[in-house]
């Protein structure tokens, strides 16, 4: 597959990473209004990188999934992604599995699971979630708010799609469609972004939600849905364990 190594170095298993130490096509979702930001949030301290370390997932905080870190390697490819449009930067920076904005520091873990309820079929082995799960710390809960809305605002902005590349390796993002985000933090958003890859539109999930001056970013593949081009639904549990440790 000609997108492989992106697809690697974004979200999917098979490239190297560390264990943890344990072992939606285009619109934006609000789960809460950020009107309603005070401020005393304004005030919130950004966490600093070992705060962010220990408030991110490990192996238990989950149910059926594999829990590790990114390779520095990796997590520095994905932060050098190159997107086709300023406005549209915060879409790739997402589905890459990079923060958005300017954080102060970040934390980043990779996942492999789900549930497929014992079914031992062919098609219930493909149907493995994939991803990656980035928390980043903000100067303040405004600038987290500020990050936050780039992504609200570049979902209608790209609508049409984008031109998104991590190293020697380019997709196109035909289009990008609003997602429901799962309830979490205090503001979320949620988008699809479908990329054809080998005459298959394959989905890329994408849920961003911000608790205070942080933002918890996800960014989600079928191994299915990738070879399929069929929807799929966003582990929302993976949001929620996140939200509770970060709440």
């Amino acid at each position: 597959m000609a997108a492989c190594a992106l697809v690697s170095l974004a979200v999917l298993t098979g490239c190297g990473g560390s264990d943890s130490g344990d072992s939606a096509a285009a619109d934006v979702s609000p789960s809460a209004s950020a009107e309603g930001t005070s401020a005393a949030a304004s005030a919130v301290k950004p966490l600093t990188t070992p705060q962010l370390e220990s408030a991110a997932l490990v192996k238990a905080d989950l149910t059926g999934y594999e829990v590790s870190t990114p390779a520095e390697a990796e997590i520095k490819a994905a932060g050098g992604v190159e997107v086709s449009g300023e406005e549209c930067l915060p879409l790739g920076r997402a589905v890459a599995g990079a923060a958005v904005g300017e954080p102060a520091a970040t934390a980043h873990r990779r996942v492999t699971g789900g549930d497929s309820s014992g079914d031992t079929s062919a098609e219930a082995a493909l149907n493995i979630n994939t991803g990656t799960v980035t928390l980043a710390s903000y100067a303040s809960a405004a600038d987290a708010t500020a990050a936050l809305k780039s992504v609200t605002d570049a979902v209608t902005a790209c609508a049409g799609g984008f031109q998104w590349a991590v190293g020697a390796e380019q997709l196109d993002a035909s289009k990008v469609t609003e997602g429901t985000a799962p309830e979490a933090g205090e503001e979320a958003v949620a988008f699809t972004a479908v990329t054809p890859i080998d005459g298959v539109d394959a989905p890329w999930k994408v849920v961003v939600f911000r608790d205070g001056a942080t933002l918890a970013h996800f960014t989600v593949a079928n191994v299915a849905a990738m070879t399929s081009g069929e929807d799929f639904t966003f582990p929302a549990d993976l949001v929620t364990a996140q939200a509770g440790k970060l709440a």
